[in-house]
């Protein structure tokens, strides 16, 4: 191969990933202009219902259903940002910490913001151009050679029982 085949490679190879980069960025910018979105519409429902006690206190008719109703909103609206965050952390193909929430990446073992043991099947080692992977919390189908998380019955990916 010469040396301008060989750079042509090189340059549509980063070009491709500089694309597939931008595209997820494009990605992440999208879901959290939602979520900013949602919590836009909690600290309006907050506002609401601040001003709604405080009027029916005024008048000496406090009102709990109107008040139960925005709170009922408002965990909805927590429950859309959640799934929104999720799917953020799917976009940087990380995951999240079940202790705090916070997206962590595949190679980390402990939560930098809580400290907390990362419950990961695997941790791929690189060693120069070739990659081993070490099982850390599971084992591997005897049939197949997938990776099994500790505590399964099944392969998830022949369905042998272990």
């Amino acid at each position: 191969m010469s040396f301008w085949d060989d750079l042509s490679r090189k340059v549509s190879q980063g070009t491709r990933t500089l694309s597939q980069k931008s595209g997820e960025l494009f990605e992440i910018a999208k879901v959290k202009l939602d979520i900013a979105s949602e919590k836009e519409k909690i600290n309006s429902l907050y506002e609401e219902i601040g001003r709604t006690v405080y009027e029916d206190y005024r008048k000496g008719n406090l009102k709990e259903k109107t008040v139960l109703d925005k709170c009922q909103l408002i965990d909805e609206i927590y429950y859309k940002i959640s799934r929104l965050n999720r799917k953020v952390v799917q976009i940087k193909g990380g995951s999240q910490c079940r202790g705090c929430g916070e997206v962590v990446g595949t190679s980390q073992r402990y939560c930098h913001v809580c400290g907390r043991e990362l419950e990961r099947p695997t941790r791929i080692v690189g060693d120069g151009e070739d990659f081993r992977v070490e099982v850390m919390n599971g084992s591997v189908c005897g049939k197949c050679g997938a990776l099994i998380q500790q505590g399964s019955e099944f392969c998830p990916s022949c369905g042998d029982k272990l």
